[in-house]
């Protein structure tokens, strides 16, 4: 093989795997699924996606060793490729927010709308993870909670949190995670919290950026 020819093939195919991730439903799934596995039935209720529209998206991602699947029964499962995957699209998450002033800018204001501007990075929840006075609460689904969680956090999803307020002590500073920084759950549980006069914020990402740290560390 040629050297053209050889740097033609190996763009070509690399532009296949980004164009493969450049689709805002395919985004929004990868991040569902950095939660864990989902059955394509999951995936269509969360979207609002068709079901065949959802398996159409899945097939072109599992084309391109984004994801993998199972099945189990009538039902089809899936899961990212791997935890390097999830390393790279955390990173293009990362600069994609710190660098692109439109992206920045709505981030700013989801964020003060639901008074959840000064958020916790996880350097600073590790440094306050053993102090006794912090609730770590995760507002995600519980069957997502289950499938991994932040160490020490108590599930309390999002739509019982309100009929959990009297459960919940005023003593402790409160930090809410969900899925990552572009999921609203934390943003809602703040603005909700807040108003019932907690002392509340949310980490600035989720767990799996948390789980991510975790296995850099170890």
């Amino acid at each position: 093989m040629k050297g053209r020819e050889f740097k033609d093939a190996m763009y070509d195919g690399l532009s296949k795997l980004l164009k493969a991730l450049a689709n805002p439903y395919r985004l929004e799934i990868i991040e569902m699924l950095s939660q864990g596995e989902k059955s394509v039935e999951g995936i269509v209720q969360t979207t609002n996606l068709s079901f065949a529209n959802a398996s159409q998206h899945l097939q072109v991602m599992k084309s391109n060793n984004i994801v993998k699947s199972r099945k189990e029964g009538h039902y089809v499962y899936y899961s990212l490729i791997n935890d390097d995957f999830l390393s790279v699209y955390q990173h293009i998450i990362k600069y994609a927010v710190s660098e692109i002033a439109e992206l920045e800018k709505i981030m700013n204001r989801q964020r003060e709308d639901n008074k959840s501007l000064n958020a916790v990075s996880i350097e600073e929840l590790e440094n306050m993870i053993e102090n006794k006075n912090i609730l770590l609460l995760d507002v995600r689904p519980s069957v997502e909670f289950e499938f991994g969680h932040i160490t020490g956090a108590v599930s309390v999803p999002m739509n019982e949190l309100m009929e959990q307020l009297k459960s919940i002590s005023k003593d402790k500073e409160i930090i809410a995670y969900c899925r990552g920084p572009f999921c609203v759950l934390a943003d809602e549980a703040v603005k909700l919290l807040s108003e019932q006069g907690f002392n509340v914020r949310r980490l600035d990402e989720g767990y799996p950026e948390w789980k991510m740290k975790q296995l850099e560390t170890n």
